[in-house]
Formats: C-alpha cells, structure tokens, sequence
C-alpha cells in the first residue's frame, strides 16, 4: 500500500493464485468518491484483476508510465481535468484501454472522451457490475494494448466513428468531407439545440473562415443530399436543429 497526502492512499489490489481471470491484469481506478472507489476495485478484483486505486489526478499521474491494461477514469476530480489523463494515455503508440466515468452523463463529455480516443463510457449512477461487465467486453474483444477503438455513436439510422472520423450507414463508409463530420459532430453535441449559422460556423471553422454564414447552408444542403435519412430541421432566420 502506497499513502499519499490525497484522499487517502493509493491501493494495490493483488488476485489469489486460484483465481479466473483475465491473466492478472492490472487496471488503474481514478475516482475521488473513496467509497465508489473501494467498490469498483472490490468488484473487479474480485473478477480477477489487479486493482490500482488512486483518489485524484495528482495520484494517477504517477502510474502514467507503469504497465496498466485499463484504465478507469472520473472526469470530475478534485485536483485536476481526467480527461487530461486520457490524452496523455491516448497520444501514445500503444496505447490503453480507457473507461470514462463522469456523474455529469453529459452528452459532451461522451463525445469529447470518444474524439480522445477512450473505449467506453458510463454515467453515474451505475452498478460496479456493469463496469466489470464493460471492462469484461474490452479485453474479450482485442488485445491488452490494441489501440483500435470501435467509439460509435448513433446519428440517428446512422453511426459516427469519432476516433476514425467516418459515418456508417448500415457498416458502409458514406462519402462525406471532413467540414461536413466537424458539422455532425458539432450538431451531435447539441442535439436537441436550435444553433445558429454563427454556432456552426465557431464550432466547424472555428477562426478559419471570415465571409458569409451561409457557407453554412451549402454544407447542410450537401449533408442532407448525402444522409437523406437524418433529420435536420431548418429553423427559419436563425439556424438548425438535429434532433432524432
């Protein structure tokens, strides 16, 4: 047991010799909650796995460089960002499996963890069952250190590939530009939302383009013609709305 100033302590949870498992590997927990933190190492130890319990971003760095199958992370923590741990963890060659947590079950959140490339993502509340069912799945589809992620999310009859920016409709590529993801996405953050032709313009072109928003419509006319099966809705003198 490692005792650090934050939280409490960081935790090694070692699996008995006589245990099934998925071969001892380790999975780092990043949860300042100490109580939900116990119970997910709990679980999954039980499962069969080496459990690291860290209380907060301070702690979790100092395992950044150690052999982690899983990692486990809070995006709300008390002394720092977790997505910062994903992007760390995810800009490397070889990289690990990541799990994001976050009590907020933000649609931002999911896609902004998806965009850095994590395997999957659960919002409080869940059962530490589920978790050890999700962390189950991961290593049961590829190999520990395998990068390639399957981070689909639905657009509607279509899925979006964030990590690999494509659309697939039915398991086939459509043809579409890399503007016209930036504008999917963008309406995918915000489903639901009216967004104006400035929105889109910011969240698509950020400061690239200077003239005329209604760039914008040419690229939702191309879109729908491209993906006649999403609904986007035209909100008259303002902008558009995504919401199916």
């Amino acid at each position: 047991m490692v005792c650090n100033i934050a939280l409490n302590c960081v935790k090694m949870y070692t699996i008995p010799n006589g245990r099934v498992g998925f071969g001892f590997m380790r999975v780092c927990i990043v949860e300042d909650e100490q109580d939900l933190n116990q119970l997910m190492a709990f679980y999954l130890e039980r499962e069969g796995y080496t459990v690291i319990s860290c209380g907060g971003f301070a702690q979790a760095q100092s395992w950044l460089n150690s052999d982690v199958s899983l990692w486990v992370v809070d995006i709300m923590l008390p002394d720092g960002n977790g997505l910062d741990i994903v992007r760390e963890l995810k800009a490397r060659d070889n990289a690990p499996a990541v799990i994001i947590i976050s009590a907020k079950g933000d649609r931002f959140d999911r896609v902004t963890g998806f965009e850095l490339g994590c395997d999957d993502y659960i919002a409080k509340p869940f059962l530490p069952a589920e978790l050890v069912f999700r962390v189950n799945k991961i290593f049961q589809q590829k190999p520990v250190g395998e990068t390639q992620n399957s981070n689909l999310l639905p657009l509607g009859p279509y899925q979006m590939d964030v990590s690999r920016r494509l659309i697939l409709d039915g398991g086939e590529k459509a043809e579409i530009t890399s503007r016209e993801f930036d504008i999917l996405l963008f309406f995918l953050k915000h489903k639901g939302q009216a967004v104006s032709r400035e929105q889109l313009l910011q969240g698509a072109w950020s400061d690239e383009y200077f003239g005329n928003d209604r760039i914008v419509d040419n690229y939702v006319k191309n879109i729908r013609r491209k993906l006649p099966k999403l609904l986007i809705e035209t909100v008259y003198g303002y902008g558009y709305r995504y919401n199916q």
